[in-house]
């Protein structure tokens, strides 16, 4: 009898074992219906970010519950069908009655018997789609329910590891602006429809001060004290006022084990790129700045990318956008996180021929890489996000007629804008710093003391990380 009993024991272990590896569909319930029943539809009419979101969703549920569920958009779909999880501004009806108000980065979701719907802005609904993984979908057997009724959500924002520092060279104001005054839609220019700069959707705003010991900065000057945290001359690339090399975020990101990259719209021996990249007396001396960038390419494994140049038709955005999607892809791998240097340059050249229309052009294909930057930074919210600029180029403001006009063709000292997403962005909002403090404070989010210049007059704006 012991040992029929034991058999018993020994098979039922067997079968629970077995059993215990499959997926059980029905412990996975959302708003009353097995999840598998759903299918998610997406609008057609909204940006890509909506179909990417709604893949998203699908992969994430597969590899949480082993259910694959259908994607389709709504014109494919045209009917509605029993269940749906629906991203984006669809054409079913309950998409028309989810009217919450939302600002910036925060997304709206509502369900009723049938459909979950979720909305946000652009690439906000990575946002929403990340925030339904997290709080509705789990990986053990779950029941959980949207509210049926329109509720506002925001982003969740873990402890960053990951930093990308985003350069609009010559980008004030006005060059932000400009959505005001040009309508995207009249550029040829394959747009997502953004009606303004995304920068003024970021939760925490403020402006950074950018003479350098010259005066008036130029980029390398400005460039060197957005890498370094040092106020330099003129001309100096990753050099102090006496000609010493001085570490920047890029070096820094590398001594503590993150993967790095230093990408710009021209060409990589260009001021902004070198000074996160090289050290050099003058910006002008190319096969220095080059010969800097091939030892941490080698050394490193820094990731070069470069030469974009002044083409904004779809064909080159895609290019733009595809490469960097790449690149995020392979920086993620490092599990230190990473540090991206990007910049756009066209702004700057653009604004010093006055040429308002390919300034617009330039300042709109930054526009859309603030948004694969901030959909890649909802995906994963341990990212910090950055966007400000070297300096200010043309005097770019509005004029007695209401219309924006330029007023030199030289760079200004106006202040120029900080926009900042992520954990500790915070210290930014509403302030106007000096541009040598966002790399210290960069850096004491890193739990690194940067020596910079004149740290007690112009000190980072939060405590050291202790680690």
């Amino acid at each position: 009898m012991k040992k029929f009993l034991s058999l018993i024991f020994v098979l039922t272990l067997i079968v629970s074992l077995f059993t215990g590896c499959k997926k059980d569909e029905g412990t996975y319930v959302l708003n009353g219906r097995e999840i598998s029943e759903y299918t998610i539809i997406y609008s057609a009419t909204d940006p890509d970010y909506t179909q990417r979101a709604a893949t998203y969703l699908s992969d994430q549920i597969a590899a949480k519950t082993g259910l694959r569920l259908d994607v389709k958009s709504d014109a494919e779909q045209a009917e509605p069908l029993a269940h749906e999880i629906l991203v984006g501004e669809t054409n079913r009806a309950i998409s028309a009655s989810l009217d919450a108000e939302t600002e910036g980065f925060q997304f709206s979701m509502l369900a009723d018997e049938n459909h979950i719907a979720m909305e946000g802005d652009y690439f906000v609904i990575a946002a929403a789609a990340y925030y339904f993984m997290e709080n509705f979908v789990k990986n053990a057997p779950f029941k959980s329910a949207v509210a049926q009724k329109p509720a506002v959500y925001e982003p969740i924002v873990k402890e960053a590891k990951n930093f990308a520092f985003l350069i609009g060279d010559g980008m004030g104001v006005g060059q932000t602006k400009l959505f005001d005054e040009i309508a995207p839609e009249d550029l040829d220019l394959i747009t997502d429809g953004e009606s303004e700069f995304y920068g003024y959707m970021f939760p925490h705003q403020g402006f950074s001060i950018t003479w350098s010991l010259t005066g008036t900065t130029d980029s390398a000057a400005g460039g060197t004290a957005l890498a370094t945290g040092y106020k330099t001359m003129n001309y100096h690339v990753g050099r102090d006022e006496e000609l010493n090399d001085v570490t920047s975020l890029t070096e820094i990101a590398i001594e503590l084990g993150k993967a790095t990259a230093v990408i710009s719209t021209e060409s990589l021996d260009g001021a902004t790129p070198a000074s996160f990249s090289a050290h050099a007396d003058d910006r002008e001396d190319s096969d220095v700045i080059l010969a800097c960038q091939e030892k941490l390419a080698q050394d490193h494994g820094t990731i070069f990318l470069g030469g974009y140049h002044d083409n904004y038709d779809a064909e080159t955005l895609k290019q733009v956008e595809s490469e960097l999607t790449e690149t995020l892809n392979t920086l993620s791998q490092d599990e230190d996180g990473f540090f991206i240097m990007y910049e756009e340059a066209y702004i700057d050249k653009h604004s010093h021929d006055n040429e308002m229309g390919l300034t617009f052009s330039a300042v709109t294909r930054f526009n859309q890489i603030v948004g694969t930057f901030m959909e890649y930074a909802f995906y994963n919210p341990d990212t910090f996000v950055l966007i400000t600029a070297d300096h200010e180029t043309g005097g770019l403001g509005m004029g007695m007629n209401d219309t924006y006009i330029y007023t030199t063709k030289n760079h200004t000292s106006a202040d120029v804008p900080i926009f900042a997403y992520g954990m500790g962005a915070e210290v930014f909002d509403g302030k106007t710093v000096e541009n040598i403090q966002i790399p210290k404070t960069i850096a004491h989010l890193w739990g690194v003391e940067l020596e910079g210049y004149d740290n007690e007059s112009y000190p980072a704006l939060l405590p050291i990380k202790q680690n």
